[in-house]
């Protein structure tokens, strides 16, 4: 049966399944002994079994507890570098045989509990010999030490006749899968047979570890790249050497791969790391890339003084663009300017190269373009406007000029133009022409002369009305117009006068003999007075006021033309009508009435409007009464008749 880990003492220097002895005298020394942890690898699980959190607890017993006893009775391990000491009491002579039994195993892992095992042999007293006390010092049982730094094994002897004593320990031979290095488990073993015959015996196993990481490096081959800008045009080999001399066992790789590149290939990063008991290698990355295709080239459009019909007017500049799917271009578009002109005017592409060294030669493309830059002839033909009498015209003229071309033909056949200005001998010069290639001849080729007129009379008011209260108006302005081309026909008009209460727009027009027309205009206002109230018995907004049928109620209010109180009674007047009361509005009571007839008068002690209104004897019914002034504008107050 395999077993993952080994638990044994430390009375000799051996781990294994024979009992070991431990010599003790009745009623003399105790005797004590170190459990430890060897980790063995035997059941499939690598390493120590006891990890993380994981425990193990044995039970130690004497087979004979009359001759000696051992305590404690139970120890929990929690890792293998944990050992626990064991104290033997020696009672009477004889033998007894101390055991360890799992109590419980929280791991997943096993382990043997056989070399734990030891016998006490316990000698009558013999005060004149007293057994030897034996410890390994300079190394603990379970402990890990880097390789190269192992501290140095002693046994340390107590006698009570012979006296104390000190020699290294014999050291076995390192085992485990990375023996061969140096690294694994190893055991310091003791023994002393005093002058009386007694003989003592103990060993501690401890663990060497790697300190030192691996070690990364690499080859090129070939070593340096045959193109340009640390590219390859030609296949390379890269190869990873990873180098562990202590634990070799435990190395792990990640990437590593050795690369063989023969195609093209787009500059990749291709890495290597590596990690071991001993440690973490820094990663090494190696960037290759492989291009040996030359770009391919094509045409890109050109530029030029273009004409009609695909003619260009002037050299063309034709622009030609490579593409390289690895390494990339040294430039990516180049242009080439034409030479010479015709219907079939060549151009070839430039060499272009990549960045890794591989070039297209010249040619690779072309570009064909027709070119042609003779200009066409331009003449008069005829002209269109709005004409008027004695051969003027009222308004631009539009010439029409016509463009010949014995190569290519003219772009347009004919053109227009057309007038700027007034006069007697008004100058029409002809538009630039084109040829199909794209020549132009420019404007001002062939003209001709015109007598135009379009200018309107001039007109404004005699006065400007000013922005006025309602009853102030100004009256109605006059108008003057002029015109010094054709005259006047007839004299100029105002239209738009308006008093009433807004926004007004007054046009004065004119027009003269040639049919032009010219309108102003002026704006202003009308502005409504202001009425303030009712007030007071009377309430406003919506309130329904409640009061005995018949009764007079006084209606007081002001009206304000801006800042001037008005005061003719004539400026108002009263109306009545009755509605249907409502249930939600809100009602509140006249708490005053007057006396008298229903009459409007201003009162100047006050400064104000009052009207006794004698209300109507109907009671339960419902009236609105309303103030409207000259101007237009009202106030109503609601009432309900009691």
């Amino acid at each position: 049966m395999a077993f993952a880990d080994t638990i044994s003492n430390s009375v000799d220097a051996t781990v294994d399944a024979t009992a070991e002895i431990m010599p003790l005298n009745a009623g003399g020394a105790n005797g004590s002994t170190t459990l430890a942890v060897t980790p063995e690898n035997g059941d499939g699980k690598n390493g120590c079994n006891l990890t993380g959190s994981t425990t193990l607890t044995l039970n130690l017993s004497s087979s004979n507890p009359a001759v000696a006893t051992v305590s404690p009775s139970r120890v929990v391990l929690t890792s293998c570098s944990d050992t626990k000491t064991l104290t033997i009491t020696p009672l009477s002579a004889g033998s007894a045989t101390v055991t360890a039994g799992q109590a419980s195993n929280t791991t997943t892992g096993t382990f043997d509990l056989a070399p734990a095992t030891f016998t006490v042999n316990v000698a009558a007293p013999a005060p004149s010999n007293t057994a030897p006390v034996l410890n390994v010092t300079g190394v603990t049982a379970g402990a890990s030490y880097t390789k190269g730094s192992v501290p140095a094994a002693l046994c340390s002897v107590t006698d009570t006749e012979d006296g104390p004593s000190t020699f290294a320990a014999k050291l076995g031979a390192i085992s485990g899968t990375d023996a061969a290095g140096g690294v694994g488990s190893q055991t310091a073993s003791c023994s002393y047979t005093d002058k009386g015959g007694l003989t003592a015996s103990s060993s501690v196993t401890y663990n060497i570890i790697d300190g030192s990481a691996p070690e990364i490096s690499y080859s090129l081959s070939p070593a340096d790249p045959d193109g340009s800008n640390g590219w390859y045009k030609s296949p390379v080999s890269l190869h990873w050497i990873v180098t562990e001399d202590d634990s070799p066992s435990t190395l792990k790789l990640t990437g590593c791969q050795d690369q063989n590149i023969t195609a093209d290939l787009v500059a990749t990063d291709f890495s290597c790391s590596a990690t071991s008991s001993g440690g973490t290698a820094a990663t090494q990355t190696v960037n290759l890339g492989k291009d040996a295709t030359a770009p391919t080239v094509a045409a890109n459009g050109a530029s030029g003084t273009q004409g009609n019909d695909g003619w260009y007017i002037s050299d063309v500049v034709a622009t030609f663009t490579g593409t390289d799917a690895t390494s990339g271009l040294l430039a990516k578009s180049q242009t080439v300017t034409s030479s010479g002109e015709g219907a079939t005017v060549k151009v070839d592409s430039p060499a272009f190269t990549d960045i890794a060294g591989n070039t297209t030669a010249a040619g690779a493309a072309s570009q064909t373009f027709k070119i042609d830059k003779t200009a066409p002839g331009v003449s008069y033909t005829s002209a269109a406007g709005i004409e008027g009498t004695n051969g003027w015209y009222r308004s631009d003229v539009v010439a029409t000029f016509t463009g010949t071309d014995a190569t290519s033909g003219p772009a347009t056949a004919t053109k227009t133009a057309t007038s700027d200005s007034e006069g007697t001998a008004v100058e029409v010069l002809s538009p630039a022409f084109s040829d199909n290639a794209g020549n132009t001849t420019p404007a001002g080729a062939a003209s001709q002369t015109f007598k135009i007129d379009k200018t309107a009379p001039t007109v404004s008011f005699d006065s400007i009305i000013a922005d006025s209260y309602f009853g102030s108006t100004p009256a109605e302005p006059t108008c003057t117009a002029s015109d010094g081309g054709s005259g006047l026909a007839g004299s100029c008009k105002v239209t738009g006068y308006d008093k009433t209460v807004g926004s007004h727009t007054l046009t004065a027009t004119a027009t003269d003999l040639a049919g032009n027309e010219t309108a102003v205009t002026q704006t202003y206002t009308v502005k409504a007075w202001t009425v303030k109230g009712f007030y007071q018995p009377i309430d406003m907004n919506g309130v329904l006021n409640t009061v005995k049928n018949g009764s007079t109620v006084p209606a007081k209010f002001e009206i304000f033309a801006g800042d001037t109180e008005l005061t003719d009674p004539a400026l108002a007047k009263f109306t009545l009508a009755q509605g249907t009361c409502s249930p939600l509005a809100i009602q509140d009571a006249i708490e005053t009435t007057a006396t008298g007839n229903t009459s409007l008068r201003y009162d100047a002690t006050s400064g104000q409007f009052i009207y006794n209104w004698k209300t109507p004897t109907l009671a339960g019914s419902c009236y609105t009464l309303t103030m409207t002034a000259a101007d237009g504008t009202s106030i109503k107050a609601n009432f309900k008749l009691k």
